[in-house]
């Protein structure tokens, strides 16, 4: 299973998807794209702790954790 977590002012919301069911693969890049549009920006992780990240440009129906977030305002 893998999980796509956002976190914007309503706190953490997550999407689960199984890669082998193409229905919430297609729900969770769904999300994706809709959130990329708005400027999130996505990261992927892996384990609990989320190490290791990398920026992801595009939805990655492998990636066992993706975060999403708002993009940052200030300097």
């Amino acid at each position: 299973m893998s999980e796509l977590s956002v976190l914007d002012a309503t706190g953490d919301t997550k999407l689960i998807w199984d890669r082998r069911n193409q229905v919430e693969v297609d729900a969770a890049r769904e999300m994706f794209d809709k959130l990329k549009k708005k400027a999130y920006l996505a990261y992927t992780v892996i384990g609990e702790r989320g190490d290791k990240g990398t920026v992801l440009n595009r939805f990655d129906p492998d990636a066992e954790r993706i975060i999403m977030a708002p993009p940052s305002i200030g300097g």
